[in-house]
């Protein structure tokens, strides 16, 4: 009987652990710098180039230069 119910709190503890450690990991959240600064690893981006098309940053690695330009929409004022 004693046996019974040591394996039936065993369970219940493997069962309790295997809901909450996920769920306590996921909620870490991973900061990300606010800035960039020269020598920085930049973000994988995802933009859409001229043509529609999405491109990510991993797309140019080993290129030699990436020029990234954000301007507003024309007639805007801004």
């Amino acid at each position: 009987m004693h046996r019974i119910l040591l394996i039936t709190y065993i369970v219940a503890a493997c069962m309790i652990a295997t809901l909450t450690i996920p769920t306590a990991i996921a909620e870490k959240k991973v900061e990300e710098p606010k800035e960039l600064k020269v020598g920085m690893i930049a973000p994988d981006l995802k933009l859409k180039d001229e043509t529609g098309t999405e491109r990510t940053l991993k797309e140019f690695l080993g290129k030699k230069n990436v020029v990234l330009a954000f301007y507003p929409k024309d007639f805007t004022g801004g």
